[in-house]
């Protein structure tokens, strides 16, 4: 598991970021080593990748945020990006990141023309779970109330190829249900004057 140099975990070697590892404190370091041994190091930006998604997995957010923060100046343009950017955005909102997971969403829905093709490709279709498309409109609605905002972005979604326009019907009425249950819960939550 660990390679003689100052014993960095091989999985850390192999992904060439040994430098990064004894840059952080040793309490990351024994945090690391329970997601290092099943992490891709087959390069550092997979590696990362896959640290952070198994973090997730173990709902331990505020590492996997930490290890995300640590690799967001990677070197990484288009696909690389976009699977970091996924992975990172749930981690983000479980620790009530909400503006920094709205700048990942933003930026992944940038990304997403140049790297549909090979998407699609790769799943058959778009995608049912992007986080960049359904984490963002969680956030409008769930967090910022934002409604009509949402009802926008769902425009934009389907003008974009990542919903169609049944789902974008669905969608739209999800989000006028979901409003009025809100009015409703407002005028029937009792208050008690001061």
């Amino acid at each position: 598991m660990f390679k003689r140099s100052k014993d960095i975990p091989e999985k850390v070697a192999e992904a060439s970021i040994s430098k990064w590892y004894s840059s952080i404190d040793e309490r990351d370091r024994t945090i690391l080593q329970r997601y290092a041994g099943d992490a891709d190091s087959s390069s550092d930006v997979a590696f990362f990748i896959s640290v952070i998604d198994l973090a997730a997995k173990d709902e331990n957010f505020a590492f996997a945020s930490y290890i995300g923060d640590s690799a967001s100046d990677l070197n990484m343009k288009g696909m690389q990006r976009f699977l970091f950017n996924e992975v990172l955005i749930p981690s983000y909102i479980s620790v009530e990141r909400y503006d920094d997971a709205v700048s990942l969403c933003e930026e992944n829905l940038k990304i997403y023309p140049d790297i549909a093709g090979e998407l699609i490709k790769k799943n058959g279709g778009v995608p049912k779970r992007l986080n960049c498309r359904n984490r963002l409109i969680d956030i409008m609605v769930g967090i910022n109330a934002d409604y009509d905002g949402a009802a926008v972005m769902l425009d934009r979604f389907c003008d974009m190829g990542l919903i169609d326009e049944e789902e974008l019907d669905l969608r739209k009425n999800s989000l006028k249900i979901h409003r009025m249950q809100r009015v409703f819960d407002g005028v029937y939550t009792y208050r008690p004057k001061e």
